[in-house]
């Protein structure tokens, strides 16, 4: 995969996340969007997946195919 890793925050964790540049390029046009940071994004991509407060563990493939399922959705959304 071609990628460019960055650190981000799920809650009070540091992990880092890899992606491609579109797809970092779509989050931050969520960020804007919603007028939110990506750590406050992310945060919420991983609690409403997982059901679990935001210090339990985070996994990084399954977070990561999380967050591009998310971005997919939130365009397809503003598609319809």
């Amino acid at each position: 995969m071609n990628g460019t890793r960055r650190n981000i925050r799920i809650g009070k964790r540091r992990t880092s996340v890899k992606l491609e540049p579109e797809m970092w390029d779509a989050l931050i046009e969520i960020c804007v969007r919603t007028k939110k940071n990506i750590n406050q994004i992310c945060t919420e991509v991983h609690n409403a997946n997982n059901g679990k407060p935001t210090d339990d563990d985070v996994s990084g493939a399954n977070f990561t195919s999380e967050l591009r399922v998310f971005i997919l959705g939130y365009y397809r959304a503003i598609a319809r």
